[in-house]
């Protein structure tokens, strides 16, 4: 589980490929997210880190990454941020979107 104390060890430095949705118990739209991102974690297991993280819980890491409309999902490569969403996303948007980084991370270390 992803926190303050290890979120830039497992995201930054490790430079996985990441998802990473902020969210909150209140919100309706993250409340539809959170199934979306569990689906997605089991799909990508051992390929991309996938989480969701409560801002109420995890406030410092939800400025951080301006997390202010939830839910809002940040994707990382390489350790940088490739884009930040916000709002409800579908599954079949976020699967096509963490293909296409898998794929391009995957190239990148071929030409490398």
């Amino acid at each position: 589980m992803l926190d303050n104390g290890n979120f830039d060890q497992e995201i930054l430095e490790k430079k996985n490929v990441a998802l990473i949705t902020f969210t909150a118990d209140w919100c309706r739209p993250c409340l539809l997210q959170k199934p979306v991102i569990k689906n997605l974690a089991e799909r990508y297991a051992n390929r991309a880190v996938i989480e969701s993280i409560d801002v109420d819980s995890h406030e410092e890491l939800a400025n951080r990454y301006g997390a202010r409309t939830l839910p809002t999902t940040v994707l990382f490569a390489q350790g940088e941020i490739i884009e930040t969403l916000a709002g409800y996303q579908s599954e079949e948007f976020l699967i096509s979107y963490l293909d296409m980084i898998l794929a391009e991370v995957a190239k990148a270390a071929q030409d490398s």
